[in-house]
């Protein structure tokens, strides 16, 4: 159910944070480029003297992007420019890939009827460094009287490549379309058919709005989010049911192991329910639950499981010279002495005849011998009916690793009956 519940709860986190990307794209994936004198100081200022033309031009504020130019007849066509830098120098730039406008606040006075921006790109496939003309021109031009509405917006889908500069520089026609992975300057310059005399100007800012990624990039994240979790989540479930057949088939098998064992010690047994009538202590068939979990404690929490074999010692003359109703009174009156001293997470159970067996779950060797010794001595200080001294052998084994449940029984028959062996009412451990 919590498994259930777990699911839900990420299948609807996931559905919302799924609507939320999708209401909220713009405002996540918006970016922008400020270009301000205080941002991007460095600048230079250039005329048609370059050409052999004798137009000049000055900055008329040092710390603002404002310049003055005077175009003279020399040149066939007087021109000047003004560029903003935006990377390091004329070779490293800024990739402009993810804008799709450009905002120009510019104040103009002049004759001119249309002006241009240039976003010069350097790509090392056709520009040279140090060569001016080398770096491509992709332009746009527009009329002046676009300036009254500011801010004047283009596109970038707006510039194109100045065929001057394609049949100039021998440009391969595929590589005659606009390219802006590496622009190095962005450019304002007189227009085509700019007239003669003294040009004003005023750049106030240049703002540049884009996404950080594209829309279609921006849903295929969403999808391959989705596709992934999806993934996952068939992994995630592969494994957890491999983990719950393979538990099954543990379990199983364990079951099989014990009730193996319980055949093998007592074929003759075969009374079903889990009280022994005379002692009222657990059977062979109430201890088997207990030890499967004492089993499963060990082997999948690596919790120590030790038992006790406790046999009474020459019960066979008890019987022989004060009957078997004394015999059943010992045996009786041994096992509540037993159950009153035990912990509540051990498991006592009669294993026949005058034979007990004592599981110690979560015990190691030491504690179980310890506990084993303790209730020796409870035995051997006891009164019984009729006045009788009764004794006890005791033989102690721990579960190792690899071992089975009938070798571990089998280690502690054999520490008993070396306890007997060894003069009676003593504990022996199994080796």
């Amino acid at each position: 159910m919590r498994n259930k519940w777990s699911l839900e709860v990420i299948l609807i986190s996931l559905v919302l944070i799924t609507i939320l990307a999708i209401v909220t794209r713009e405002k996540i994936l918006k970016t922008s480029l400020i270009i301000t004198p205080e941002s991007h100081p460095q600048t230079h200022l250039y005329t048609d003297m370059l050409s052999g033309g004798n137009s000049f031009a000055q900055k008329t504020k040092p710390d603002q992007f404002e310049w003055v130019c005077t175009l003279k007849d020399q040149f066939a066509y007087p021109y000047c420019g003004f560029e903003v830098y935006l990377g390091k120098d004329r070779t490293e730039g800024i990739s402009l890939e993810n804008y799709e406008t450009v905002d120009l606040w510019l104040d103009y006075t002049g004759d001119s009827e249309t002006l241009r921006i240039y976003l010069r790109e350097f790509d090392p496939v056709y520009s040279i460094k140090g060569i001016e003309k080398s770096t491509k021109y992709n332009q746009v031009e527009f009329p002046v009287s676009q300036l009254e509405n500011q801010p004047v917006r283009f596109s970038l889908h707006d510039f194109f490549v100045a065929n001057w500069w394609l049949v100039e520089l021998k440009i391969k026609p595929e590589m005659s379309h606009p390219q802006f992975d590496n622009i190095v300057f962005i450019e304002v310059h007189t227009g085509s058919q700019t007239k003669l005399g003294e040009h004003h100007f005023h750049l106030k800012k240049i703002e540049l709005k884009g996404q950080i990624i594209s829309t279609e990039k921006w849903y295929l994240l969403i999808m391959s989010i989705w596709m992934t979790g999806l993934v996952t989540f068939v992994i995630y479930r592969i494994v957890y049911l491999g983990k719950q057949v393979s538990l099954q088939k543990k379990r199983e098998l364990e079951l099989l192991e014990i009730n193996n064992l319980l055949d093998l010690r007592s074929k003759e047994f075969e009374e079903k329910s889990k009280t022994d009538s005379l002692t009222g202590v657990f059977n062979r068939t109430g201890i088997e639950e207990a030890m499967l979990v004492g089993l499963t404690e060990w082997r999948q929490q690596k919790k120590p499981l030790s038992l006790i074999l406790i046999d009474i010692d020459h019960f066979k003359k008890i019987n022989d010279l004060h009957g078997h109703v004394t015999g059943d009174q010992v045996l009786s009156t041994l096992s509540q002495l037993i159950k009153d001293h035990i912990r509540l997470n051990d498991l006592f159970a009669r294993w026949g005849g005058e034979e007990f067996v004592l599981f110690c779950r979560n015990t190691n060797t030491d504690q179980t011998f310890i506990i084993a010794e303790k209730v020796r001595e409870l035995i051997a200080n006891h009164p019984f009916p009729n006045q009788l001294q009764v004794t006890a052998s005791m033989g102690v084994a721990t579960l190792q690793t690899n071992e089975s449940l009938e070798s571990l029984f089998n280690r502690a028959d054999a520490a008993l009956y070396k306890a007997k062996e060894n003069g009676r009412n003593r504990t022996e451990l199994a080796t």
